[in-house]
């Protein structure tokens, strides 16, 4: 009997010994970061700007690939069946993938996916071009009352779009001529040339033609003002409410993707965003640098679901 027992225990601690820590090796090669839009925007400038500092803590090669198209409605529907491998990741300007949830038919859920580490958050500008006649926000608002301006949306479905709808509604502007773009850098750059009368576009994507005195902000959508845009009203100093949508720019797995490998993603992003290099990026570009790891985006996805589906409505528009 004692032989067995020792035998049994042979055994097993030889198994211990031998079976494999799931994700102890990884990452063993190169990680697929996905971004939603186009290169240029303030989606591919973020992934481009913390994954050299990712790479250095995971010590392998981060390749970004842009996937644009319908809003980022493709790109999310084939992250959706992406191997939970920790070898394809994704990041975009959360929620919009909710919002697309919210006008119509997907192959996708957020709430699938495995939330990782989210690095920034920026609220949504209304800026027109420098040479505009509009120099304040009442005057644009005068104006637009008066007849439809065209207007620039970085996509159908975007934070911007759905902003610009809430925006609309709040300020009683009968109609807009939206004209949507792939990304928020094609907006920019066409209020820039003078092909719309404004855009709306996330404040750190507007930053380098505002600095370069190409753009004039003239609202900043957010219940207080931008410390890096301190100059900027907000609406509630004209007298409106208005709901918000916080934006967050973040990366994510795919459903189902193990803890263990979420854990050393999350260490990986966090550690890079206190890198001093991305930090100087992040002030150079008006960045507002937050540290929301895993569990708390998670939560951020899930308070995101009911407050989106109150403008179900307005979103198909």
């Amino acid at each position: 009997m004692m032989k067995t027992l020792k035998l049994c225990a042979a055994v097993a601690a030889a198994t211990m010994i031998t079976m494999p820590v799931f994700g102890a090796d990884y990452p063993s090669k190169p990680i697929k970061l996905i971004v939603t839009a186009g290169p240029g925007g303030g989606e591919d400038t973020e992934a481009r700007a913390i994954a050299p500092f990712v790479e250095k803590y995971l010590k392998t090669q981060i390749t970004i690939e842009n996937q644009g198209g319908a809003g980022g409605k493709i790109a999310f529907e084939k992250f959706q069946g992406a191997a939970p491998d920790g070898y394809t990741l994704i990041t975009y300007t959360f929620p919009k993938s909710i919002i697309i949830e919210h006008q119509g038919k997907t192959g996708f859920k957020t709430k699938d996916f495995t939330p990782i580490f989210a690095w920034s958050e920026s609220s949504q500008i209304l800026i027109v071009n420098a040479e505009s006649p509009w120099k304040t926000f009442p005057e644009f608002l005068k104006a637009a009352k008066a007849k439809p301006l065209s207007g620039g949306l970085s996509g159908r479905g975007s934070t911007t779009h759905l902003m610009g709808l809430i925006a609309l509604e709040a300020l009683n502007i009968d109609k807009v001529n939206w004209v949507p773009y792939p990304g928020s850098s094609g907006s920019v750059a066409a209020l820039a040339g003078k092909h719309l009368d404004f855009t709306m576009s996330l404040a750190t994507s507007a930053v380098p033609l505002i600095r370069a005195g190409k753009l004039r902000p003239l609202l900043l959508f957010s219940e207080n003002r931008d410390p890096n845009l301190p100059d900027v009203s907000v609406p509630k100093e004209f007298g409106y409410k208005m709901n918000f949508v916080p934006t967050l720019r973040g990366v994510e797995a795919p459903p189902n993707t193990p803890a263990e490998i979420i854990k050393v993603l999350e260490d990986a992003f966090r550690k890079a965003s206190k890198e001093q290099g991305f930090i100087d990026i992040a002030k150079k570009r008006k960045m507002v640098l937050i540290d929301v790891g895993a569990q708390e985006f998670a939560k951020a996805v899930d308070n995101a679901y009911p407050n989106i589906a109150k403008y179900r409505a307005i979103l198909k528009k």
